[in-house]
């Protein structure tokens, strides 16, 4: 490989990134792309349906480069006269631009479901082409439901069919899908194996097919491992075939890509160039996530390059997008951006204004969610004070009755008939006092529960936004100080290289800590793959672990479902710590709107009759249960293995 690390001077890099930008003024003028706006004006001069349907389906071709809200304009308008014409093949070709649309906004969900039934109909040699794509749509969608081992499998078996028919283009998206699944592994060699593979057979296509994403992904690997000269040829690669392409997307990608490596942050003009140039194309494309997550990044740039004017001007639109797309979680980082650059501008009055703003949007939500729980246990708590007090009374009351009763001498039958029903009254109000004692315990335990998970998450997104992103930062710092100085002595080396080190192993802590704190993957794929990517990073010798889920999970609530997760998590922990198991099966079923879960082992087993609760977690997994209104069954005898049941209500 060593023909792709060439070196190239300072100078020739500054020339090459402005020759670069000039081109650029070129293709992003208008309001897309000049291609989406010759497609756009044919349209409407066209009046016959299936010449309206065939451009609308050239429209949705532009998807790296068109804004997502005209995607899933077109993508609506095809699938209409898709289904006036009963045309299967259409139908589901328009459900494909429908399915990237829901993609590129992250509903991963809705784009599953899309794949899955469209896959169920493409089963004819017309429809070959269309299913390939969709397979790679489903292998990027894995990706980004943190299911990169099973994307890799999805791709393999979809490189081995286009194998057989002879699809050239598909065999090297598959590559591509495969190596970057690898890159999000950090397995960066076979990362490049594969995407060298896709570079080696684009030899056999023709220009306008080969893909900007894969000199990107290779310059994104060649950067992280630092061999930055590499890294700038592909990503100048990349950027050339985007610009022919007019691919915004990928154009915008390999700008931020650019703007990372080592050779160009060295000229802090050309980078800024690139990181605004890749801004105004994500606004040109209209999705305000990406453009918040890189005017964060954008203004860190201005306040290690000392242009805090520019970051302050910056991030203030950017916090302005935030609120104006209710974009909440994205603003503890922006206000940290921006502090940095107040802190740059040696405006410390201001600093300090932003980090206690801070401090009060972080704390807001979970402020505002304690208050409401206290507001709501002190309601109930004034509700319940009246309910005693109103049977108190009416106890009161029927003693004094019954001693009424007593003294008037009745007659022997109704004193004693008097008698038995006064006193079966009072066990119902007894019975009633313990029922209302026993709810408002539950329901105080469960207030405090989801209050702790509710730190927890607030906790964990801390970590995440604040602690972790620092860190890069520091990193990023520290690789741009290594590269300006060079360090001949060897103890000053080591230092060097143990501060890396421990900045590496630091973030990777927090970064753990944070998710086991609060799964991320609940936001993006519920219970069950939540599990699942729990049990997949359990890495004990010789402990073979099973996992099945049956049913419906959708139809859980989050608080419940975190609830089955720590339940679970909780009895796994017990039998890693102390059931020397070879064998664990964890299964759940949903069905007549209710859970069952058991975890079962093949290990050392316990006397449930003396072991202590407090010492095991039982007593964790027994309030978790109570907050569900489940019931749990412990089976477990020494030498037997264990195992664990319980069931609640959905």
């Amino acid at each position: 490989m060593e023909n792709f690390h060439p070196k190239m001077s300072s100078t020739n890099n500054s020339f090459k990134a402005l020759i670069i930008f000039f081109a650029l003024s070129n293709v992003t003028a208008t309001a897309q792309t000049k291609t989406i706006d010759s497609l756009r004006t044919i349209y409407y001069s066209k009046n016959d349906d299936r010449q309206k349907l065939t451009n609308l389906f050239a429209l949705c071709e532009q998807s790296n480069s068109i804004n997502l809200d005209s995607l899933y304009k077109y993508a609506s308008l095809a699938n209409i006269l898709a289904k006036n014409e009963n045309n299967i093949l259409d139908i589901n070709q328009s459900n494909f631009y429908e399915a990237i649309y829901f993609s590129k906004k992250g509903n991963l969900d809705s784009t599953e479901n899309i794949i899955e039934n469209s896959l169920a109909q493409l089963n004819t040699k017309e429809g070959i082409t269309l299913k390939y794509r969709f397979l790679l749509l489903k292998s990027n969608v894995l990706i980004r439901s943190d299911k990169k081992k099973e994307s890799i499998e999805n791709s393999l078996q979809l490189l081995n069919a286009s194998e057989q028919s002879g699809d050239y283009l598909t065999q090297i998206r598959a590559k591509i899908s495969i190596g970057w699944a690898y890159m999000e592994l950090d397995q960066s060699r076979v990362a490049l194996n594969w995407f060298f593979d896709a570079v080696n057979m684009e030899k056999s296509v023709e220009e306008n097919k080969k893909q900007a994403n894969l000199y990107s992904n290779i310059a994104a690997v060649y950067n992280n491992i630092g061999k930055n000269d590499s890294a700038e040829i592909f990503v100048k690669k990349a950027i050339g075939l985007a610009l022919k392409k007019s691919e915004l997307t990928n154009l915008a990608n390999a700008y931020f890509i650019y703007a990372g490596i080592g050779n160009v942050e060295q000229n802090s003009a050309n980078t800024e160039k690139l990181l605004q140039e890749g801004l105004r194309i994500r606004k040109i494309i209209g999705d305000p996530f990406y453009i918040v997550s890189d005017i964060f990044q954008i203004g860190l740039f201005y306040a290690n390059t000392h242009q805090p004017d520019k970051g302050i001007a910056l991030i203030n639109e950017g916090i302005t997008i935030a609120e104006k797309n209710n974009l909440t979680a994205k603003l503890p980082i922006l206000y940290t951006a921006l502090a940095e650059n107040y802190n740059a501008a040696g405006d410390y009055k201001n600093k300090s204004i932003i980090l206690e703003k801070l401090i009060t949007i972080k704390d807001s939500v979970y402020t505002k969610n304690s208050a409401e729980q206290l507001a709501e246990m002190q309601t109930k708590y004034e509700v319940q004070k009246k309910e005693n007090t109103i049977i108190q009374q009416q106890y009161d009351l029927t003693k004094k009755n019954f001693f009424i009763y007593g003294i008037a001498g009745l007659l022997a039958a109704t004193l004693l008939f008097g008698f038995f029903f006064f006193q079966n009254r009072k066990k119902n109000q007894r019975l009633r006092i313990q029922v209302i004692e026993t709810e408002q315990k539950k329901k105080t335990t469960q207030a405090v529960m989801e209050a702790e998970e509710e730190e927890r998450k607030r906790i964990a997104g801390d970590l995440h936004d604040s602690v972790a992103q620092k860190m890069v930062v520091a990193k990023l710092n520290l690789d741009a100080l290594g590269n300006q100085i060079n360090v001949t002595n060897d103890a000053q080396q080591k230092i060097y290289n143990n501060i890396q080190s421990l900045l590496e192993e630091s973030t990777a802590e927090v970064r753990n800590l944070s998710h086991s704190m609060m799964p991320r993957a609940f936001a993006r794929s519920g219970l069950t793959n939540t599990v699942k990517e729990f049990l997949d990073k359990i890495s004990k010798e010789n402990l073979k672990i099973n996992f099945s889920a049956e049913g419906n999970f959708s139809i859980i609530k989050e608080s419940a479902a975190l609830m089955i997760y720590r339940i679970i998590q909780e009895s796994v922990q017990n039998v890693l710590k102390h059931a020397k198991a070879t064998n664990l099966d964890i299964n759940m079923i949903t069905e007549n709107n209710e859970i069952e879960v058991t975890i079962e082992d093949n290990g050392v087993g316990f006397d449930i009759n003396t072991i202590k609760e407090e010492n095991t977690g039982l007593k964790n997994i027994r309030s978790r249960i109570e907050y569900l209104s489940g019931k749990l069954d412990i089976n477990s005898k020494p030498g037997n293995g264990t195992v664990i049941a319980f069931y609640a209500p959905l």
